[in-house]
């Protein structure tokens, strides 16, 4: 979020002919892949400790996870996954931010008013945000999360052919209806905190 301002100026600067919706789908993409990058590794970490089991598990906290992964797999591996990440995290971003901004103007626009919206309603914007992106990319978390836990996966599309030929299409949408509850109203609980400290 704390990109998502200076990311907007930047495209506009770039693109000046660039449309509100464009400007603000782009801006929501950068904000998105910068978070990204930066704690892409700790995501990884958390996925092999919620797969390690019993006692002995290598994985039982983050600076013993930390060691045992560079250790015995390299350093690049704390980024197994993040190409896919990065591919699902870019549309992602870019929708939420955009819907949740476009829909927020749209409002604005037709009651004439200027100041922020009520909580219910940005609460609202930002829920149906959430769940459209996370909807559209899930796919890609699915993908995600199978190269998270076994890293000789390298292949997205490998992972995907063997997904749909296992599983078919469904396996590509395994545990979306959780997202639907959990997802959000994270994402509107976010765009409202970070759209009330603005």
């Amino acid at each position: 979020f704390a990109t998502f301002e200076p990311y907007k100026g930047k495209v506009r600067e770039a693109f000046p002919s660039l449309g509100d919706v464009g400007v603000r789908f782009m801006a929501g993409a950068a904000a998105g892949a910068t978070a990204t990058a930066l704690t892409y590794p700790l995501d990884v970490l958390r996925a092999r400790m919620a797969v390690s089991l019993g006692k002995d598990a290598v994985f039982d906290g983050y600076c013993r996870a930390l060691r045992h992964v560079i250790r015995t797999e390299g350093l690049l591996s704390l980024w197994s996954g993040a190409r896919v990440t990065l591919l699902g995290i870019v549309p992602y971003s870019g929708l939420s931010f955009s819907m949740f901004e476009t829909m927020k103007a749209k409002v604005k626009d037709r009651r004439g008013c200027d100041g922020p919206l009520p909580t219910h309603e940005r609460l609202g914007m930002g829920a149906l945000s959430g769940l459209l992106a996370q909807s559209a990319t899930y796919p890609l978390d699915v993908v995600r999360r199978r190269m998270q836990v076994d890293p000789k996966n390298t292949s997205e599309l490998q992972i995907v052919r063997g997904i749909l030929s296992g599983e078919g299409l469904r396996g590509l949408y395994k545990g979306l209806s959780m997202n639907w509850i959990k997802g959000p109203l994270a994402v509107s609980v976010s765009f409202l905190v970070n759209d009330t400290l603005r």
